[in-house]
């Protein structure tokens, strides 16, 4: 990496600004020509401006760091939580001088942040990058894109995910080499957003390739993910018995690992197909099932299956246990106030109980809002949807006409036949 290029990256991860940087060694306008690599300057210049920042001149690629680095991004892709927050808090180089290192630890710095759920710090991470990923090289930025790809991912910005998982994949099919679990780790997040995205013909493509390289590699818990990720595709688009035979498939992997929090989402979709069939009683047995093998710390996974008892009891008109676990839910939300998503299912519920004046602005003002703000479109027409059917019981009809209209163009959004 030229000097220039190595001063800017460490000026901003110190956070100095150029004038802190020059101050009494040079001028501000020099800086930037250095830092820009328009100009060459002397060795005392070079060595006076390295020594403020605590960086030697001269590096020499610490390849052994760059190994143990890949290794713990390795295990982050493994989702091995515990030898992941053990090595990020052991690691002794955070502050390395040489700049190949720093920039590898930084992007997996990114996607560690990203694992452990602090997405602020990730935020605030990738607008630090941004103001030098210029000097990237190739590899560099395809972690970046990948992991930045993933960020919005997690945010529920499935467009913009999309946007950065494209430009990563291209640099992954060019010539420059990654393993294959990189490979099939990348076509999983595609087939995942694709899916969330509602374009399912897609979602199923990229996840069969992923599936391929993870039986290949006799990754039994990633093949298992992956026939999950196949059965809600194929549940989507209403192809039931196939959408049971992979859950059924899924199945047998995590009871031959044993793996509860496995088995646990698979219940859950297992519980979510019962529900598209009608079948209230077995659905509810399913989510049940399924909370019993989710873990504390598997907060939003607890919350999308109690929504769903919520949901089946409400069907049934068995509103006793529906209180039971909307104050569940409730008293879950209340101690992690990051998840928006499901106060707001929970509080439409609350309403609906209560008959409540409120529901109607609720849903206006507050679901609709927050759900055309994230692009989720599929929620879009189920609020839009419910809006309209109590502007029709009001004889509201123009207005109910309104929302009827936004939850079938919602759909169109959401619907696999507009890929």
């Amino acid at each position: 990496m030229e000097i220039g290029s190595r001063i800017r990256f460490f000026r901003i991860q110190k956070n100095m600004t150029q004038e802190e940087l020059a101050h009494e060694i040079i001028s501000i306008s020099y800086l930037s020509k250095i830092e820009n690599n328009q100009t060459s300057a002397s060795i005392e210049v070079l060595e006076l401006l390295c020594e403020r920042l605590g960086i030697k001149l001269i590096e020499s690629e610490e390849y052994e760091q760059l190994r143990e680095l890949h290794d713990w991004y390795h295990l982050m892709v493994a989702r091995k939580r515990e030898p992941v927050i053990a090595f990020y808090e052991s690691y002794e180089s955070k502050n390395t001088n040489d700049s190949r290192v720093a920039i590898f630890f930084v992007l997996f710095e990114l996607r560690y942040f990203i694992f452990i759920k602090q997405l602020d710090k990730a935020e605030a991470q990738i607008k630090k990058i941004e103001l030098y990923k210029d000097i990237f090289d190739i590899r560099m930025n395809y972690f970046y894109e990948k992991i930045v790809g993933q960020f919005y991912y997690f945010k529920s910005q499935f467009s913009i995910a999309m946007e950065h998982f494209k430009v990563a994949e291209e640099i992954l099919t060019s010539s420059v080499h990654f393993e294959s679990w990189e490979t099939a780790d990348l076509y999983y997040y595609k087939g995942l957003n694709h899916n969330r995205l509602g374009k399912l013909a897609l979602s199923i493509v990229y996840i069969q390739k992923a599936l391929a390289i993870y039986q290949s590699l006799y990754d039994l818990k990633r093949s298992a993910e992956c026939q999950i990720l196949l059965g809600i595709s194929y549940e989507k688009i209403n192809e039931f018995e196939m959408a049971e035979e992979n859950y059924l498939l899924a199945t047998k992997v995590a009871e031959g690992i044993n793996d509860p929090s496995l088995l646990g989402l698979i219940y859950h979709n297992q519980a979510v197909l019962y529900s598209k069939l009608g079948k209230s009683t077995l659905a509810i047995e399913q989510y049940r099932k399924s909370l019993e093998h989710k873990e504390e710390q598997m907060v939003a996974g607890r919350l999308r299956s109690i929504h769903g008892l919520i949901e089946e009891y409400h069907k049934i008109e068995d509103y006793d246990n529906c209180k039971k676990w909307l104050h569940e839910g409730f008293s879950i939300v209340e101690k992690h106030q990051d998840l928006t998503e499901f106060n707001i299912h929970f509080i439409y519920y609350d309403y609906l109980l209560q008959n409540s004046e409120n529901l109607v602005k609720f849903i206006e003002k507050d679901a609709l809002s927050y759900f055309e703000g994230i692009e989720h479109h599929l929620y879009i027409a189920y609020y839009a949807e419910k809006l309209g059917k109590i502007y029709q019981e009001n004889h509201k009809y123009k207005l109910a006409s309104y929302f009827f209209s936004k939850a079938i163009s919602s759909l169109k959004k959401h619907s696999h036949l507009y890929q």
